[in-house]
């Protein structure tokens, strides 16, 4: 009985022996880093100078509603960029909670020399974008059209509508970006950013080009989208 009672105590101490070393070396580093390390948490849209036929609502201003008493693009910017020094997956989506007749809003990133008037993201150079008529703009790829002074756009993708929940992400280690619709993540031709552009001048921007189209944002956590333990789902 005392050989079992020692036995057992000693498996005890072994077990803890390996727990500690466990944590004193952190969790581990394969995959880069957690998915979620890209997130902005705390963002939200700009407050010190909106376009002035855009009007942001709300304690946090997530709401952003176009305003205008004609069709013209209006976009809102957020104020924290893309977090650079962290690896893992930028992400953020909106909800779409009014639309005018025609399919006129965007999501996407845009550097902050974009005009907040009379340009939508994607089409803006340097600038990447997903339309609410399935329209993907911004990114050379095999088989994309080009419109006005050579912004590339692919066709063909998803529409969505009011009540849709819409997301831009880009996994940082590949500068690659997706975008999600109700969950789903969309299924594209590799969306790159280019490689000379400076990821930290990359912002969550939503243009609208209705009058009363309206949308409210979600930096995190909770998505509809889900994650991975190990990085995006595929």
């Amino acid at each position: 009985m005392r050989t079992f009672l020692f036995l057992a105590a000693v498996r005890l101490i072994v077990a803890a022996s390996i727990l500690l070393e466990t944590d004193a070396v952190g969790p581990s580093s394969s995959g880069n880093a957690e998915p979620n390390e890209g997130l902005t948490l705390e963002n939200q849209w700009v407050s010190a100078a909106p376009d002035v036929k855009l009007a942001l609502i709300g304690p946090k201003q997530l709401i952003g509603q176009h305003n205008g008493e004609i069709e013209a693009h209006r976009s809102v910017r957020a104020e924290l960029p893309i977090l650079t020094e962290n690896l893992g997956t930028f992400y953020y989506e909106m909800k779409i909670l009014e639309e005018g007749v025609n399919d006129g809003v965007f999501i996407g990133l845009a550097t902050k020399e974009m005009p907040l008037s009379g340009t939508h993201v994607g089409y803006y150079n340097g600038t990447y974008g997903y339309a609410s008529d399935g329209t993907i703009w911004g990114h050379e790829v095999a088989g994309c059209s080009h419109w006005g002074y050579g912004r590339p756009y692919i066709t063909g993708n998803h529409k969505f509508v009011v009540d849709d929940v819409v997301g831009c992400g880009m996994d940082l280690a590949t500068r690659k970006m997706f975008y999600t619709i109700n969950g789903e993540r969309l299924e594209t031709a590799d969306l790159l950013v280019d490689p000379a552009a400076n990821l930290s001048n990359l912002f969550p921007c939503v243009s609208l080009w209705t009058p009363d189209d309206k949308i409210v944002a979600n930096f995190g956590p909770d998505f509809k989208f889900k994650f991975t333990a190990d990085g995006i789902r595929k």
